[in-house]
């Protein structure tokens, strides 16, 4: 048995050798073996240059580092202790105990004063309370395991369980990866039996349990048939996947909560989407019931072209249209690039039910046919001229085809500039100033008017009287020219906006809402809102009085988790 605080090995491809340093070997002994010492050194060098190209090419150095490290050269056995440290190529494991087995090249890690083993690659990191390590296959097991995933609006923190950490090719050998990616991350990540939430605390409000988790780093996490849990209390199994986007803004594929509300025209109505993992890409599946209209649902696939930002997205929905009083379908289908910000998409789409309420008087109900339409958004670019404000750019150029109850019209070109503007800035003590602008020239080719021009600025102040938030804000609609067609035809409008929200005690609140049409003379609209909020989601029970002309006021009940505030989502656009 010998001792240390540091061992090297060096791995080769026809075998191995190993060098080990420390006080084992007393000097006079080295002299009287000098002669054997020095024809070791010679056979040695010329092994060496025997091996050089293998060497090149295969040499992967393990070292270890501890408090204490011995090594039994009987069994192969490496043990380091006390704040160990294993280091192979770009991948170190950071536990209490590490042992390393010299003849199999593989590792166990034990957890030590902290509770945890860390698995370090790609500026990633693993814990789990132990770990098992092959270095020839780069293949790691942790049990109970615990970790992070960065996403846009949050972390999803995974804990429990058993998770295997292996290369992408590996993965894809044994069938754990459906699909290849081109410039794939290295490692991925199959977890079995875990729970996953976007809560910080030790006991989460919502968790989501799954026997199978797939984490392909800087691409998406996938929970295979996941089993929601409020606290410990369970509510119900999803039949498909739960799908994080990670190299997508919108990143929750779809929210796995139902959606309920009832509103005038419908009645009381539950939805549900969601999806799964296909080919390269995904598929969404979802269902609606209403008590007065019937069934909805709705189907889509998205599948990515390569690596390169493009995919190309198609489904149809059967949903209630309320100007013809029926159910339709509304097939579509588009290729779209999405790429730092940069986004475009070339899209055809048929009997797309459109309804919006243009103003206090007005509203529109509409099918569109895009014949086809073609969209480009730059990134959010700093705007230097003000302070925190940021521009957006847009050019769209389509041909269209619109119907509703009343009327047909001919195909018409459109095309078209738009620059959005937006600016939050701090102006005292709980203060906050903020304006949303968006300008829009438009060209036609047919119609009485052939062009219109918008500026329609939304702008305010958020602040606070203790505990009580409020927002005070301004809308105001400018128009120049008109459009031959009605569904992006504008008038000018005029509108204040007054929100307050005040806490009830603990984690509930109380939030109204409402705007004032200063054109009609009119509170046109007024929302009541029962929230429950936490550190990760909200409940949110809600009453839209409408008092427009289109009287679309409705009680709905959503669940919305706080990093993916853009999950939920309705038929129809809602």
């Amino acid at each position: 048995m010998m001792n240390d605080k540091n061992f090297v090995f060096a791995n080769k491809a026809n075998g191995f050798t190993r060098r080990v340093f420390g006080d084992f070997c007393d000097w006079g002994e080295f002299f009287k073996l000098r002669k054997i010492v020095l024809l070791t050194l010679i056979l040695f060098a010329f092994a060496m240059l025997h091996e050089l190209p293998a060497l090149a090419v295969d040499e992967s150095r393990v070292t270890l580092d501890a408090e204490r490290v011995s090594y039994d050269a009987v069994s192969g056995l490496a043990t380091a202790e006390g704040n160990a440290v294993l280091t192979h190529g770009d991948t170190t494991i950071r536990a209490g105990r590490i042992d390393y087995d010299v003849t199999s090249n593989t590792a166990r890690a034990f957890p030590g004063p902290t509770g945890w083993v860390a698995l370090e690659s790609e500026g990633r990191s693993l814990l789990g309370r132990s770990l098992e390590y092959d270095l020839n296959t780069q293949e790691g097991v942790f049990t109970g395991v615990r970790s992070t995933v960065d996403i846009e609006g949050g972390t999803l923190f995974i804990t429990g369980g058993q998770m295997q950490s292996m290369p992408y090719d590996l993965a894809m050998e044994r069938g754990l990866i459906r699909h290849r990616l081109r410039n794939a991350p290295y490692h991925v990540g199959i977890a079995s039996n875990v729970s996953v939430t976007t809560c910080i605390y030790e006991h989460p409000h919502y968790r989501i349990v799954t026997r199978s988790l797939v984490i392909i780093p800087g691409r998406r996490v996938i929970a295979r048939r996941p089993r929601l849990y409020l606290g410990e209390t369970f509510i119900f199994a999803h039949p498909m996947d739960y799908i994080v986007r990670l190299d997508r803004e919108d990143g929750l594929l779809h929210n796995f909560m139902p959606y309920f509300e009832y509103n005038s025209t419908r009645g009381f109505g539950v939805v549900s989407r969601g999806g799964f993992e296909l080919g390269r890409g995904t598929a969404s599946i979802g269902l609606g019931y209403w008590s007065s209209t019937g069934f909805e649902w709705m189907a889509e696939i998205e599948q990515d072209i390569g690596d390169s930002g493009f995919f190309v997205r198609g489904g149809v929905d059967y949903t209630w249209n309320d100007a013809w009083r029926e159910r339709q379908y509304s097939p579509r289908i588009g290729l779209h690039y999405e790429h730092r910000g940069w986004e475009a998409a070339l899209r055809m789409g048929w009997r797309e039910y459109i309804e919006e309420q243009k103003d206090a008087v007005v509203q529109y109900r509409g099918r569109l046919d895009r014949l086809p339409e073609f969209t480009l958004h730059t990134p959010w670019m700093r705007d230097y001229t003000l302070r925190n404000s940021h521009v957006r750019l847009g050019l769209s150029v389509g041909r269209y085809w619109e119907r509703t109850p009343t009327m047909s019209n001919d195909t018409i070109m459109r095309y078209g500039l738009t620059m959005q503007n937006r600016i939050t800035q701090p102006v005292a003590r709980n203060v906050t100033f903020f304006a949303n602008t968006t300008y829009g020239i438009w060209f036609y080719d047919q119609g009485d008017s052939s062009y219109q021009g918008t500026a329609h600025g939304f702008l305010g102040f958020r602040y606070n009287f203790g505990s009580i938030q409020l927002m005070s804000g301004y809308e105001r609609r400018f128009v120049w020219g008109s459009s031959p067609m009605l569904w992006d035809r504008y008038s000018e409008a005029e509108r204040l906006h007054q929100s307050v929200r005040f806490p009830l005690g603990g984690e509930f609140f109380f939030v109204t809402r409402g705007s004032y049409d200063m054109n009609a003379s009119m509170i046109d609209q007024v929302n009541y809102t029962l929230q429950w909020v936490t550190d990760c989601m909200r409940w949110e029970l809600n009453f839209r009085d409408d008092r427009t002309s289109g009287s679309d006021s409705h009680v709905s009940l959503r669940m919305i988790l706080n990093a993916f505030p853009d999950a939920p989502l309705l038929f129809g656009g809602r």
